[in-house]
């Protein structure tokens, strides 16, 4: 898959094939080759945690995070002990001269006794540890003389793997809610892309090879960009301790290395439709961003045409334009090539699930929700949205009618949420809160749509007939109860500010606020009511008064706020500059 790419390093000669071939299904064969080295090789070693990760990326179980932990930290390890070495440069008859001695020495360790095997193996990781400190010494010596080039950049790609996989621990461990541990090894990865960047601005005469520097370039333009999105406050703090945001130079550089099609281009895009596709914009144009990922979606999905998660991100794409039934083309043609892979594409069985409930085929969807419930009863794995999947059935079951199904459902939300997932931390809550308040109940599907975000990007036929189906659900049902009453008024105004009704959804908002003083302090109707009316007099050019909204509302820590505040951040950082430019 590297045809149209650039020349392969010797660094990456083998292991780019692999990393081409893996984005393109053939799982199975970017792991052959990759099996090869990856006991001595860093490179080989991340990559095949990386290979390890686009797969396991379709599953989301707590299993499959511990395993690719290890897998990382086998490679930073292999990094560190062979950053000061000779270089691991290779080609096909070294490979073969590799084989043959590896097997010949095969063939004498299976006539020694266990014994002796664990005595030779403690002396050649004797051996390896004082060639090592021989190697550093000799390194640093050659490097205080200026006459080593080629070990400088064997030294820098050795770091970039190590800070690469330590940032791929990080990223793990946020997702399992383990964020001490997690922080602090993100502040290390920062440290050591920092400082290889540093190296390639030094680097005047190009000695540095093209594709190490697009590595060097990915991780810190994947620093610089979703630090950006960090509110200003919390910036200054993390300033002083060494970080640096620059949007726009992040997304440069991540742009670069998508396009230079080298190892890290996959990454590279699937970072950019992450940045573009998934992370809050705020005040921002969404048409803008959505223009970005279209670009980028197009060329992986041309480059690999058998890929599943670009087509997986092209679902999302869809869904954001409102486009139904082109998001569910999107997520079959991932499934399939999922599929036709070997693999158990449990996370786009949930995406397909929660794609059908958008476009309000309930049925539908709950026979998608119950497939992922009995592949987890098969597979005995955790995954990391079991409660959201099962608060979804309970929804379903809700809007067809069944309500005693629906309250069984969200009964079991409690024990069959994630805790180690992030992802699932609000399910559980929302779950009791229904169970607790009844009144809540009709308005369950709604909720799961909004939540989701769904309900922001329908389209005006898709909003009209879930305004018919709101009316439909609460029809003869007592709504006295104050949050009741006024999350029918938040999401009935959310559907009229679909419908191009400003005028309706202000009206509705503002019976929520009359009732403020009534509402439970842990209720999430009002933070989310000040955010909708903040973002929509913002869109009307009254800045002042979108000021007193956000922060009247960012002020609230009701019940499910966390998975707003990154919202309000960024849409306050984006409304002060609005404010202080004039605008």
């Amino acid at each position: 898959m590297s045809s149209e790419g650039s020349p392969t390093s010797k660094f990456h000669k083998g292991a780019e094939e692999a990393v081409h071939m893996a984005w393109n299904g053939n799982y199975d064969g970017a792991e052959l080759i990759l099996n090869a080295k990856k006991e001595v090789n860093p490179r080989w070693a991340l990559e095949f945690a990386l290979v390890h990760t686009v797969k396991g990326f379709l599953k989301q179980s707590n299993e499959q995070r511990e395993s690719l932990l290890d897998l990382f930290k086998h490679a930073d390890g292999l990094a560190t002990a062979a950053k000061y070495g000779q270089p691991l440069i290779s080609d096909s008859s070294d490979d073969e001269d590799v084989a043959i001695a590896e097997s010949a020495e095969q063939d004498v360790a299976d006539d020694l006794s266990e014994k002796d095997r664990k005595k030779i193996a403690k002396i050649k990781a004797e051996a390896a540890k004082k060639q090592r400190e021989k190697d550093k010494k000799d390194f640093k010596k050659s490097l205080k003389e200026g006459n080593d080039n080629r070990d400088i950049s064997w030294k820098l790609e050795c770091d970039i793997v190590y800070a690469d996989a330590l940032l791929a621990r990080s990223v793990i461990q946020l997702m399992m809610n383990s964020y001490l541990r997690g922080g602090i090894n993100l502040r290390t990865t920062w440290g050591c892309y920092h400082a290889l960047m540093q190296e390639v601005e030094k680097d005047t005469n190009g000695i540095i090879p093209r594709e190490v520097v697009n590595n060097i370039k990915f991780g810190c333009g994947t620093f610089y960009t979703y630090l950006a999105l960090v509110p200003a406050g919390l910036m200054k703090l993390l300033n002083a301790i060494g970080f640096i945001s620059d949007k726009e130079l992040g997304e440069q550089y991540l742009t670069e290395v998508f396009q230079s099609n080298t190892i890290r281009s996959p990454l590279a895009a699937l970072v950019l439709c992450t940045y573009y596709l998934f992370l809050p914009t705020g005040l921002g144009n969404v048409h803008e961003t959505l223009a970005k990922a279209k670009v980028v979606l197009e060329a992986m999905n041309a480059r690999y045409p058998d890929n599943t998660h670009f087509h997986g991100y092209t679902n999302f794409f869809h869904r954001k334009r409102g486009e139904t039934k082109e998001a569910l083309e999107a997520i079959e043609h991932a499934t399939a090539n999922a599929e036709k892979g070997g693999l158990i594409p449990l996370l786009l069985q949930y995406l397909h699930a929660d794609t059908l409930f958008m476009d309000l085929q309930f049925a539908k969807a709950k026979e998608k929700y119950e497939l992922v419930l009995s592949t987890l009863e098969k597979t005995k794995e955790t995954f990391a949205y079991t409660g959201q999947v099962v608060l979804s059935l309970a929804a379903c079951y809700m809007m067809l009618g069944d309500e005693a199904q629906a309250n069984a459902h969200l009964k079991k939300v409690g024990t069959m949420y994630n805790p180690k997932s992030k992802n699932d931390a609000n399910s559980p809550k929302y779950a009791a809160r229904v169970l607790k308040h009844q009144h809540l109940l009709p308005m369950i599907g709604v909720y799961i749509l909004y939540i989701n975000r769904d309900l922001a990007h329908m389209s005006k036929e898709t909003s009209n007939r879930l305004l018919g189906e709101l009316e439909r659900m609460t029809a003869g049902r007592d709504l006295s109860a104050p949050e009741a009453s006024c999350m029918y008024n938040l999401f009935k105004g959310v559907i009229q500010k679909c419908l191009g009704n400003k005028d309706a959804a202000v009206a509705e908002w503002e019976k929520v606020l009359a009732l403020e003083k009534k509402l439970p302090t842990d209720s999430m109707v009002l933070p989310y009511v000040y955010y909708e009316m903040g973002e929509l007099e913002y869109r009307r050019g009254n800045l002042q008064k979108s000021k007193e909204h956000f922060e009247k509302g960012q002020a609230l820590k009701g019940d499910g706020h966390e998975t707003l505040a990154n919202r309000y951040s960024i849409a306050m950082k984006q409304l002060r500059r609005a404010i202080a430019d004039g605008k």
